[in-house]
């Protein structure tokens, strides 16, 4: 058997959500499909986790209690580290033209709940099996 290239890391997506369930659902979906996930409830849970862990893509939730998930979007764009990373907004609610225009800017893909996640899943193997710039 061959071995593993090491330009492809372990595929490890971060799910930011303040709803436990959505949490829960794509843990399980993402883990059934190959993909090792960690979760955060909040923008201030998942920096950390940003900072260290090998994190192959980001799902994140627009709208949460107390930081939008726009602003971890921004953040890791301003980041040297963490510009490269895929970010995938999964959301529930109408975009404002702001949003849109954010999420444009910062080239992340936008899925919306509670639509079919293989849909979601097809874009996180394609995007998270790209070498990844070190």
């Amino acid at each position: 058997m061959a071995e593993p290239d090491d330009r492809y890391e372990a595929r490890t997506v971060l799910v930011v959500d303040d709803q436990p369930q959505i949490l829960r659902t794509l843990t399980r979906f993402l883990g059934s499909k190959g993909y090792r996930v960690e979760t955060a409830t909040s923008v201030d849970e998942a920096l950390p986790l940003l900072d260290q862990r090998h994190i192959s893509a980001v799902i994140l939730d627009v709208r949460m209690p107390d930081r939008s998930g726009l602003e971890l979007l921004a953040h890791m764009r301003e980041d040297a580290n963490l510009r490269h990373v895929p970010a995938v907004i999964l959301t529930g609610v109408v975009l404002t033209p702001e949003e849109q225009a954010l999420i444009a800017r910062h080239k992340a893909q936008v899925f919306f709940k509670p639509k079919s996640y293989e849909q979601l899943t097809h874009y996180l193997d394609r995007v998270t099996r790209q070498p990844q710039p070190r």
